[in-house]
């Protein structure tokens, strides 16, 4: 505890105990920084104001929510081609109440309702026939479509369904048992849903290595990792994405070795990532860290410590970002863009060669900027690589969605099976495909992706 001290009295103490009293300022100071993420502090001892590492970097706006003054609103088109017509026709004159019948009527207006049928299962029925030769006197049988395998199956729209419901929706097999009971007015056993979904992970499995030939015919690649439970340890989910599609992977740890088994060492572009090392160490012609995870981790120091070097660093990214937006348009001179992207790698340097902070935490992540200084600004050198891997994240969410509904899998072959079958689904979404009439010809072995070598 610090006593109450006044200007006087300070004159009065010794060396030794203003040396005390200062060093107990500091120890408070320390303390106010500190929370459940900085320390061993419990969260529930968490200040409502104090500094996350991991807060969000929206900036806040003046605008209330919901749309905005001047917005144009959007409002759902007509069909030209309705299903059912419903004439309102009047009856009986409002003025005089004779009757309109059989008198000619003009259309005024229309008006549309959009809904769906009752939803129930259409029973197809395969009977399968013998004819009797006329000149030998064999019968022939007649032979089943090549799908058709059991006395009594689920189609392929029931199927899909199934399939889109628990890995894209992270369904839960009791759920989609009550979804059918429900809904359908029909019985799948959870057995079942089993069944449908390794069939599909046989079929989607063959199509992973054309996702990841296609997603590495692009400039840039984003890669993320995060924590799953498997069989109630903890396993690892990766993803290797950008817009041609996603590539998913489960693996116990989170080495190297998982990069290099599922990735490969051939990749000739530019890999984008939060600065993991089994991610540093991937191969590509480049790599970019991701300024929302480096611009966190010092506005958290610039909130706890006050410390100008993170301040300066966090304006240079900033601004670093918006001169790039700028250099890359299509009017911009090619040798005074190489110029302003050799200004800002110098700045970068001369920001990098300050002495190190007194203060641990910021001289530990100076020395992660000084290690990595070439993965910092490699963006600028393109137009399309993003200083970011936002959509890795959002990627990778799938994982978190999953643990919060299902609190992770129960078994390793599940879980693998949930990352092949997701790759497919989230591939066909990014290429605005039909999922549902994707996983309908997956089914059916007519698949393929547009533009696959």
């Amino acid at each position: 505890m610090i006593p109450t001290i006044n200007k006087q009295s300070l004159r009065n103490l010794s060396k030794e105990e203003l040396i005390e009293i200062i060093l107990a300022l500091h120890e408070s100071i320390q303390k106010l920084g500190k929370d459940s993420t900085t320390s061993s502090k419990p969260p529930s001892s968490d200040s409502s104001n104090a500094p996350k590492k991991n807060q969000s970097l929206r900036e806040k706006s003046n605008r209330s929510s919901g749309g905005q003054t001047g917005h144009l609103g959007h409002t759902r088109i007509q069909s030209s081609v309705p299903d059912t017509i419903i004439i309102c026709r009047p009856t009986h004159c409002i003025g005089c109440g004779h009757t309109l019948e059989n008198l000619s009527e003009t259309t005024m207006n229309k008006r549309q309702e959009f809904d769906i049928p009752p939803i129930k299962p259409i029973i197809t029925e395969y009977q399968q026939r013998a004819i009797a030769c006329s000149h030998c006197r064999v019968r022939t049988m007649g032979t089943y479509p090549e799908h058709i395998i059991a006395p009594v199956q689920f189609g392929v729209n029931v199927r899909s369904f199934v399939t889109y419901l628990s890995i894209r929706h992270k369904i839960p097999f009791q759920r989609l048992t009550e979804i059918f009971s429900d809904i359908l007015q029909t019985t799948v056993s959870q057995g079942t849903v089993e069944n449908i979904l390794n069939r599909y992970q046989f079929k989607c499995a063959t199509l992973k290595p054309t996702i990841l030939s296609m997603i590495k015919t692009e400039n840039w690649i984003g890669s993320d990792e995060t924590g799953e439970h498997v069989d109630k340890k903890k396993w690892w989910l990766w993803v290797w994405q950008n817009l041609r599609g996603n590539y998913y992977a489960f693996s116990e740890n989170r080495g190297q070795q998982v990069v290099t088994k599922h990735f490969g060492s051939d990749y000739e572009g530019s890999l984008i990532h939060d600065c993991w090392s089994a991610q540093n160490n991937t191969i590509a012609s480049g790599h970019q860290l991701c300024h929302p995870h480096l611009i966190r981790d010092l506005n958290f120091r610039i909130e706890v410590y006050k410390n100008i070097w993170c301040y300066r660093m966090k304006k240079f990214l900033l601004a670093s970002e918006r001169a790039r937006d700028i250099i890359w348009t299509d009017s911009f001179e090619k040798t005074l863009r190489a110029r302003i992207i050799a200004e800002y790698t110098e700045k970068l340097t001369l920001l990098l060669e300050v002495p190190p902070s007194d203060i641990k935490e910021v001289a530990t992540l100076q020395k992660r900027f000084q290690k990595h200084q070439d993965k910092i600004l490699y963006f600028m050198k393109f137009w399309d690589v993003p200083f970011h891997n936002n959509s890795s994240e959002r990627a990778i969410r799938t994982a978190k969605i999953h643990q919060k509904v299902s609190g992770g899998f129960r078994s390793e072959a599940g879980a693998i099976r949930h990352a092949d079958i997701l790759s497919v689904i989230e591939t066909c979404r990014k290429q605005r495909l039909d999922v549902l009439d994707s996983l309908k010809r997956i089914h059916l072995g007519t698949f393929r992706f547009e533009g696959a070598e």
